[in-house]
């Protein structure tokens, strides 16, 4: 499929992070995953991060580890989810180092989240249950504590893992 026919996934993502009910983001990720990767395949969420700007960096690395990473672990377990690793930003002056070496200019992210799920189907059926749309609700409502969520992008993706 080209670049300008392909679907928009915008309005999926949007529902992860705004707590929509497990039946909608079910539909949206069935509706949604590529149809190339087959539904048994396992599925990593990516969350890029930008923190709250009311938020100094100490506090929210602090509230993402040891507040936020700790009971999302719980809630991840209840949507099937079998890894979860939050990856912090830091060395600063390398980082800009690195990103003008690419040309990149903006805000660059705090973090990135990655959940790693046994596969689509059973992400959905989690997520159709009553103790998985619960999850799915603490965590985006816990989630506006400390990220900038309109700022932020989440996604799912298939690893193609080419060295390691």
């Amino acid at each position: 499929m080209s670049m300008n026919n392909a679907p928009q996934h915008a309005d999926s993502r949007r529902v992860f992070i705004t707590g929509a009910t497990a039946a909608g983001l079910s539909a949206a990720l069935a509706s949604h995953a590529p149809q190339a990767a087959a539904a048994s395949d396992p599925v990593k969420l990516v969350c890029t991060l930008r923190r709250r700007e009311d938020l100094s960096a100490d506090e929210f690395y602090r509230y993402w580890l040891y507040e936020h990473g700790p009971a999302a672990t719980k809630q991840l377990k209840k949507l099937g989810a079998y890894r979860y690793v939050q990856s912090h930003t830091n060395n600063a002056d390398l980082n800009l180092l690195f990103t003008a070496s690419r040309g990149q200019v903006g805000q660059a992210f705090d973090g990135v989240t990655e959940v790693w799920f046994p596969s689509r189907e059973a992400l959905v059926k989690a997520l159709a249950s009553r103790e998985g749309a619960e999850a799915n609700a603490w965590l985006a409502e816990d989630e506006r504590n400390f990220i900038d969520l309109p700022r932020s992008s989440y996604f799912f993706t298939k690893e193609h893992v080419l060295l390691g």
